[in-house]
This record gives C-alpha cells, sequence and structure tokens, in this order.
C-alpha cells in the first residue's frame, strides 16, 4: 500500500506536467490590437518609483514603446517623475495615443507641482493625450479626504486641455459619486475580477467586467466611462475561485479582445512585468504584463497557447531523481547485504518524486521571495522539508528490507548519516523542526493571508512519506508536549485557512490538507515514552 501510495503521487506529479506542455486552443479575435495599456518602466533590475533619483532615460521609454506599439495603439501612464514626462513626445513620434497620469497623494506641494507639469503637457501634447488622470487610487489608500481630492480635480479640469478623470477601484466611484460626479470629464473605474473582495473565477471574469461597466455606465449617466484597469495575473497564489497563471492570463486578454460590445471602453493592465511590485503585493504583483520584464512577450494574441513551455522539466527531473534513487537502492544493497526489491523501488520512487518536487520549490521561492528575511523562512520550509523527506525514505527502505539487525543497513546514504547514528532521532528531530516552520507559515496565513503563498511543492514529500512510515507501523523518540503543541496549531490554522479562502480554492484545500497530513504522520510516528539506546540504534 505504502509503494503504491508513492506510485499514484509521481503518476499524479507527471500527468500534470504533462498537462502544462499541452498546447491549448484560446478564443480568437478578428481584432488582435489591445484598446490601451498601462506603462511604467520600472521593469528593470533594481528599478522603482521608490528611488527618488531613478531617472529613466528617453531611449529606454522608446524602446517600452516601440515593443507596446505591436500589440497596442495607446498607452497609459501613472505619473510625470523619473523621466515619464518624456512620454507624449515619443508617443508623438511613434504615432501612440496618451491616457496621461498625474500621481497625486498626501503632499499638497508634490501634488501642485505635479498637476502643474500634467496641465502644460495637455496643453502641449493634445494631439496625442486623449485624457489626463488626475489621481490613482488616492481615495483606496486613504492618502486625501475626498473633499480635497474633488477640489484639485476641479482645479485640474478648469486649466486641461483634454478630458480630466480620477481613476479608482469601482466600488470607491459608487461610494463617493457625490463628490466625484460633478469634477470629471470621464470615470475612470478599475475592475480587476481577480482582486475583487469577492473574488471572479476566470470562466465569469469577462462577464464581471462587462456587468460592472454596464452597472457604471447606468449610475454615473451621461458621463462616459474608462475601464482604467483590468487585467488577470499570470503568477500567485489563488483567491477564492480565481486561478492565476500564463494559460490563465492569456485565456482572459483573448476573452476581451473577442468581445463584440461597443460599451466597453478599457485598458489593459499592464505592459510589462513590475519586479518591484512584487514586494508590495507578493508574487501576483509582479506578473500582470504582456511583456515579461526582460521585454519578451509572454501573452500570445494568436493560435494555441502552453501554460509552461518548460514543462519537460519535471518529467527530466523524475528520471534524474528515479535514477539517483536506483543507485542510492544499489549502494544501500551492496554495502549491508540488504536485497530487498521492494527497498530498492521505494528508493527510486521517493528519488522520482523528490527531485522535480524540488525544482518546483525552487521555482515558487524565485516567484515569491521579496527580501532576505522570505529566503531565509523559504530556504528553512524547504531545506527541513527536504531533509525530513530524505531521512524518511532512507528509514522507509528499511522497513522493506525486514527491519534487519542492527548494524545490517544504514538509514541514509553516509554522507547523511555521518555516523550512522540513530535514524529515528535525525528523523524526529527535522520533523518536529519542519512542523515549526508549517506552524509559523499556518499562522502567517491566518492572521495575514493576502500576500502570502498557498502552494509550497516539497511539504507532500514528507507527508506521504511519513504516513506511509506511520502506515507500516514505524515508531519515533520524541517530545509528545511540543510536537501535540505543533501539530495543534496546525489543524486549528488549516481549518480557518479553509474557511477564509473557501471551499472553491483547490490551493488552500491542497495545503491545508496536507499540513493536517503532516501534523497528523509526525503526532502518530512519536512515541510518548523513550527507547533505549540498544533500541535506538537497531532503527
Amino acid at each position: 500500500m505504502a509503494l503504491g501510495g508513492l506510485a499514484l503521487g509521481l503518476l499524479i506529479l507527471l500527468v500534470w506536467s504533462f498537462n502544462q506542455g499541452r498546447a491549448v486552443p484560446l478564443p480568437e479575435a478578428a481584432e488582435l490590437r489591445l484598446p490601451c495599456v498601462s506603462y511604467a518602466p520600472f521593469r528593470r533590475p533594481g528599478h522603482s518609483p521608490f528611488d527618488p533619483a531613478l531617472q529613466i532615460k528617453p531611449a529606454m521609454i522608446e524602446a517600452d514603446l516601440r515593443l507596446l506599439s505591436k500589440v497596442t495603439g495607446c498607452v497609459r501612464t501613472y505619473g510625470l517623475d523619473h523621466g515619464l514626462d518624456a512620454v507624449p513626445a515619443i508617443a508623438r513620434k511613434l504615432g501612440l495615443r496618451v491616457v496621461l497620469g498625474a500621481w497625486i497623494g498626501g503632499n499638497a506641494v508634490t501634488n501642485k507641482v505635479e498637476i502643474d507639469k500634467a496641465l502644460q503637457l495637455s496643453r502641449d501634447y493634445a494631439d496625442v493625450i486623449d485624457l489626463l488622470v488626475v489621481g490613482n487610487e488616492v481615495l483606496l489608500r486613504g492618502e486625501l479626504p475626498p473633499a480635497e481630492l474633488a477640489r484639485l480635480l476641479a482645479r485640474a479640469r478648469g486649466e486641461s486641455a483634454v478630458p480630466v478623470a480620477y481613476a479608482d477601484v469601482w466600488e470607491f466611484w459608487l461610494r463617493h459619486a457625490d463628490v466625484l460626479r460633478e469634477n470629471v470629464d470621464v470615470v475612470a473605474a478599475h475592475v480587476l475580477p481577480y482582486w475583487e473582495d469577492d473574488p471572479v473565477a476566470l470562466d465569469q471574469a469577462v462577464i464581471h467586467v462587462v456587468a460592472v461597466n454596464a452597472k457604471i455606465h447606468a449610475f454615473f449617466a451621461p458621463l462616459p466611462v474608462f475601464i482604467a484597469e483590468t487585467g488577470w495575473p499570470a503568477a500567485g497564489r489563488q483567491r477564492g475561485a480565481a486561478v492565476p497563471g500564463k494559460l490563465e492570463q492569456a485565456r482572459f486578454i483573448r476573452e476581451l479582445l473577442a468581445l463584440q460590445d461597443a460599451a466597453l471602453n478599457y485598458n489593459l493592465i499592464e505592459g510589462f512585468d513590475q519586479p518591484w511590485k512584487r514586494k508590495l503585493e507578493g508574487a501576483m504583483g509582479g506578473y500582470w504584463g504582456l511583456f515579461a520584464a526582460d521585454g519578451v512577450q509572454r501573452v500570445s494574441l494568436k493560435g494555441p497557447v502552453i501554460a509552461d513551455p518548460m514543462w519537460w522539466h519535471i518529467p527530466l527531473g523524475a528520471l534524474i531523481g528515479g535514477a539517483a534513487g536506483l543507485l542510492w537502492g544499489l549502494n544501500f544493497a551492496s554495502a549491508r547485504r540488504c536485497h530487498g526489491k521492494a527497498a530498492i523501488a521505494a528508493l527510486i520512487l521517493a528519488g522520482a518524486g523528490l527531485v522535480p518536487l524540488g525544482i518546483l520549490q525552487w521555482q515558487m521561492l524565485l516567484q515569491w521571495s521579496r527580501n532576505p528575511l522570505d529566503w531565509v523562512f523559504g530556504g528553512g520550509v524547504a531545506i527541513s522539508a527536504g531533509l525530513c523527506a530524505l531521512l524518511a525514505a532512507g528509514r522507509l527502505a528499511r522497513l522493506f528490507d525486514g527491519r534487519v539487525q542492527a548494524g545490517s543497513c544504514p538509514s541514509l546514504i553516509a554522507v547523511l548519516s555521518f555516523k550512522n547514528q540513530c535514524s529515528q532521532r535525525r528523523l524526529n528531530i527535522s520533523a518536529v523542526v519542519l512542523l515549526g516552520f508549517v506552524s509559523l507559515m499556518a499562522l502567517g496565513l491566518v492572521f495575514d493571508a493576502r500576500y502570502r503563498p498557498l502552494v509550497w511543492p516539497l511539504l507532500p514529500a514528507p507527508a506521504v512519506l511519513m504516513l506511509a512510515l506511520a502506515v507500516m507501523g514505524d515508531r519515533l523518540d520524541g517530545t509528545a508536549k511540543l510536537t501535540h503543541g505543533l501539530a495543534l496549531i496546525v489543524a486549528i490554522s488549516a481549518v480557518l485557512v479553509v474557511w477564509q479562502e473557501r471551499l472553491a480554492n483547490a490551493q488552500a484545500l491542497g495545503l491545508a490538507s496536507t499540513w493536517l497530513a503532516l501534523a497528523f504522520a509526525i503526532v502518530w510516528l512519536q512515541r510518548t515514552t523513550p527507547v533505549s539506546g540498544a533500541s535506538c540504534a537497531k532503527l
């Protein structure tokens, strides 16, 4: 049964990876150019709008806009610092239209400077600028009271050579309609199905955008409505029923392009991935672009789409891991005269699963690690999970070989077993350390889940392997009170996370199930009474 469970887990992993490499047909549209696309130039390493000294060279901006001109005839900007005041002139040169943004916040002095500059550009480039957007989600961030924002909008509207708008999430437009309505020419609303308080599944996402657009039109008539932001992330964690991903992003954009709705005027967020946003919004924030941060177009607007062009690295990893497991098993057998075929099969299956899971874990850390603390914590989880899985695999192989007498078979390859000390003690310590990391992870998700990951690829490995040990009757010494306390934290957190994320969130369900399996296996394996040194040596 234990071997069957390992084989089934490996089969599921391989089927999933092959599915990632399958070409999926998506909706086709006659028009392959987007109405407008958000543009920020902070896609290069080290670039961030929070760096006041950063100045983006006009040549870099022009190179970016040339790339965007392949997929759109319009760009939306958000501010005028860092060299972005050059966008209208470059857009005129390239034949692009501009939705010009003036960034405002809680500082009255910088607000005046920004608005003055924006108004001058609106006069100098009225032939290029279609709309001046004064402020972006200022009310959402709580940086200005509605009355002060209305005053700034009224001033801009009185002096601008082009129509004036304010941009915010659509609920805030409805909430502050009485203040905003009289001070804009256009309602610029953000409709992001993924980020809704009640996240919208992909198959309903475009329908949701259309419905909200109609609702805003009806509420603010006769003012025109511009959906100033809509889009879908290519990476990150699931929210409710909303699943991010490369295939999902392409599908959302294709369905928007295929939509025949004259009432829907929208801007897609965004042109390029913005790595700096990962520090604010987790992995989701950094992967909304039509183009990756390196300037390579990720979203294809026609033809079938492959979710992961590098899908083959999982079966290749399984092959390499299986070969390593075979060598480990042969060494295991020849060095200590252990000849159980089941033991060798267990090591092959464990290796074939651990290597591809390790690859996925590394990719996850690259996407999610925003600072040194993230790397330390993420690396701690990954290392403790991997070590625990390796120790459990070696111990499982011993059990399959028939619990031979002391000294006849090592619990793990020599490099990990050092002086062939007690294998159960090492496994117990690594299991408790892992459970401690999982407890911290669980508490983080319970109290601050929005920008934290739900997928940790390596965690199922120690959970499955230690469950197999428990099923086969193995036991470990340990501090029962500490283990039971951590397990209780993990179990309660698992229930709370599923309740917070709802049953539609498959990632939350999978993570909670893994936590419960891991906690249950560790508690089941631990004895409440210590064994003697002699019996420890036998294991």
